[in-house]
């Protein structure tokens, strides 16, 4: 009985190891079924965030080119007038379809160097609930002497605004052109150097769109063309400062896309002005 005992036993024991290295073997394929499969989410995730990014920046680059592309615009001074619509412009403002525009001061010199700006949020802080031309204060105290310094340097000085206002506020549209017209020329009181300024009254969602407001770049294009007085303009000398840049918070990406589509080195306020 005892021989027949010990085979029972050594039967038990190859079972029970049997069993043991079964067990152990399923927990290592689980642990390699686990890390294969982390693996496997880990790069499809960043195959996924690639091409996200990849989509973002074609996306950047197929704006650019829309809003880049040259909408061949035949200026006649035949065109130009000294109301927008109903509303009466004050001296020296002009209107060219759906742009109003300063003319040429005899102290505002042509260049090769553009200085760009955006006007509310840039310059000024303004806000949408305020009609009226002193409505407005300095957006940083340094604008004053950074402005007087890069018109030293020989810059031109350059406003491009949006004021859809001037053409939504159909009743009230005097008030509209006054209020912007008035806190732009209070504002070049203030800096005390000349800029030329081009006022985009276009709305944002009129079919076709609108080829003067940005990030459209129509208001560069007539400038170019039609106000630097024959100077060819060096891109790589030229910038432009506006605040909607497209960050949290921003109003919308109409400033940064504009300077994308031209070609202008781009810089928010904050950072070319200081804090």
């Amino acid at each position: 009985m005892e021989p027949h005992t010990q085979s029972n036993d050594k039967e038990a024991l190859e079972k029970l190891i049997n069993k043991e290295l079964s067990a152990s073997q399923k927990v290592s394929d689980a642990d390699t079924d686990g890390i294969d499969r982390k693996q496997k989410e880990t790069s499809a995730q960043v195959k996924e965030e690639s091409e996200h990014e990849q989509s973002k920046q074609k996306r950047l680059k197929l704006s650019a080119t829309d809003e880049g592309a040259e909408l061949e615009i035949a200026f006649s001074t035949s065109d130009v007038k000294t109301t927008y619509k109903d509303a009466k412009l004050p001296p020296k403002w002009r209107a060219f379809q759906t742009i109003i525009y300063l003319e040429k001061d005899d102290v505002l010199h042509a260049s090769h160097k553009i200085a760009a700006f955006d006007f509310d949020g840039c310059l000024a802080k303004t806000s949408v609930k305020r009609v009226g031309a002193d409505a407005w204060s300095l957006m940083h105290p340094s604008i004053p002497e950074k402005l007087q310094s890069l018109y030293n340097d020989g810059y031109k000085l350059v406003i491009f605004t949006n004021e859809s206002n001037i053409e939504r506020w159909k009743n009230s549209r005097q008030a509209a052109v006054d209020s912007k017209i008035g806190r732009l020329e209070q504002f070049i009181k203030l800096a005390g150097v000349p800029f030329q300024v081009f006022i985009a009254c276009g709305l944002s969602n009129s079919k076709p769109e609108d080829p003067f407001r940005k990030p459209k770049i129509g208001m560069w294009n007539i400038m170019k063309k039609q106000f630097n007085f024959g100077i060819s303009i060096e891109m790589d000398k030229c910038f432009y400062v506006g605040d909607a840049a497209g960050r949290q918070g921003d109003h919308s990406d109409a400033d940064i896309r504009f300077a994308q589509a031209i070609g202008l080195k781009f810089y928010v306020p904050e950072d070319f002005f200081g804090k």
